[in-house]
C-alpha cells in the first residue's frame, strides 16, 4: 500500500475528468481575510483544460477567477511546490505577482507552526480509509487547521499587513464537486488557539449515496476528529432558510455547533463538465457557535462572525442519506 499524501500533485496521470484545487484561507491580525485558490481542471467531454488562480476578498467581497495556460501550471508530484504563471504556492510561502486588468496582486506570505490534519498509513488524512478508494468522485485534505502568518501584499492601492495573522489549507481534487454539501472553517474565535473544519456532503457509493462528515476542532494541541471512520455519531441536524445546528459524539467528546450565513457571498468558480463555472457561494462573515464538552466538562465555548461559510444544494437529501 502506497501512502499519497493528501497535499501532493495527484494529477501527473492526466486522467480526465479531473480538478485539483488548494484553498488558502488568510486572516490579517485584524481579521481582514483573504481567500487565494490556484488549482488546474480537464473536461472529460472535450480538449477544454485551464489551470486559475481565484482570489476572494472578505473586506468588500470582491472576487476574481483568473484562467492560466495549463502549460504555465507546474507542481512537484510528491510535494506542494507549484509555480502558476509568475507566483508560487507551498505549504510556507506564497508570492504573489498578478497583474490583470482588474487587480494588480505583488507581494509574499509566509506561514509557520502548521497544524495539519494527521497523515498515517491507516488513516491518511481527514478521510481516513476513503483516501484508498479510487472510485471516490471527490477527495478532501486539510492541510493546516492553524497557523501563523507573516509577509506584505500590495492589492490594487492597498498595502496589507499580515504579520501575526492566521491561516488555515485545505484542498479538492477528484472527478467532480459534490452534489450536495455543508462546509464552515474558522480560525477566528476570541481564543486564538481554535479553529474549527465542518463539512457534510453527498457521497456516489456504487449505485446509492451516503452522506459523508468530516469535523475536527483544533484546540491548543489537541484535534479532536469527528468522522465515520472513527466510528462518531450524529445526535442532532436541523436546517433552516439560513442557518444549521449540528451535535456531534465520539465516546465522551461531545461538540455543538450553531452555524449562520452571513450578509454576504460571491460566487466562487468549480469544476462542471466542459469548464470551472460560478457556482459555489460562499460567504466570510458566517457565524458559528462552538461547544465541546468531555465527559459533561466544558472544554471550549466559543463564537466567531468571521467564517467561511457554503451551504449548496438539497439539505433535505443530506439529511436523508446519513447512515
Amino acid at each position: 500500500m502506497i501512502l499519497k499524501r493528501p497535499e501532493q500533485f495527484h494529477g501527473k496521470s492526466k486522467k480526465r475528468p479531473f480538478f485539483e484545487g488548494w484553498y488558502h484561507k488568510m486572516s490579517t491580525s485584524k481579521g481582514d481575510t483573504l481567500v487565494l485558490i490556484p488549482g488546474i481542471y480537464r473536461s472529460g467531454v472535450n480538449s477544454n483544460e485551464t489551470a486559475f488562480l481565484m482570489v476572494y476578498q472578505g473586506s468588500n467581497g470582491h472576487f476574481d477567477y483568473i484562467p492560466y495556460p495549463v502549460s504555465e501550471f507546474n507542481c512537484e508530484d510528491k510535494d506542494y511546490s507549484l509555480f502558476l504563471g509568475e507566483n508560487y504556492f507551498s505549504l510556507n510561502k506564497i508570492d504573489l505577482k498578478v497583474k490583470t486588468d482588474k487587480i494588480n496582486l505583488i507581494g509574499t506570505i509566509l506561514s509557520k507552526d502548521l497544524k495539519p490534519w494527521p497523515v498515517t498509513l491507516f488513516e491518511p488524512g481527514c478521510m481516513g480509509w476513503y483516501s484508498y478508494v479510487p472510485t471516490m468522485e471527490c477527495f478532501h485534505g486539510i492541510l493546516s487547521m492553524n497557523h501563523t502568518l507573516n509577509g506584505q501584499i500590495k492589492l490594487n492601492d492597498s498595502n496589507v499587513s499580515f504579520d501575526g495573522g492566521k491561516g488555515y489549507i485545505e484542498k479538492d481534487w477528484g472527478r467532480n464537486f459534490p452534489k450536495n454539501w455543508v462546509w464552515a472553517q474558522s480560525n477566528h474565535f476570541q481564543d486564538p488557539e481554535l479553529s474549527v473544519s465542518i463539512s457534510l456532503a453527498t457521497i456516489p457509493w456504487k449505485k446509492s449515496q451516503f452522506s459523508g462528515y468530516i469535523v475536527g476542532v483544533q484546540h491548543n494541541n489537541n484535534l479532536y476528529r469527528f468522522t465515520p471512520y472513527r466510528r462518531s455519531k450524529i445526535t442532532h441536524l436541523k436546517f433552516d432558510e439560513n442557518s444549521f445546528e449540528w451535535h456531534l459524539k465520539n465516546g465522551q467528546t461531545e461538540v455543538q455547533f450553531n452555524i449562520e450565513r452571513g450578509a454576504k457571498s460571491s460566487l466562487l468558480y468549480a469544476p462542471d463538465e466542459t469548464d470551472m463555472v460560478p457556482k459555489v457561494a460562499e460567504y466570510l462573515d458566517g457565524k458559528i457557535n462552538c461547544k465541546l464538552t468531555i465527559g459533561g466538562k466544558t472544554i471550549i465555548d466559543d463564537q466567531t462572525n468571521k467564517a467561511a461559510l457554503e451551504i449548496i444544494g438539497d439539505t433535505d437529501s443530506l439529511i436523508a442519506s446519513i447512515k
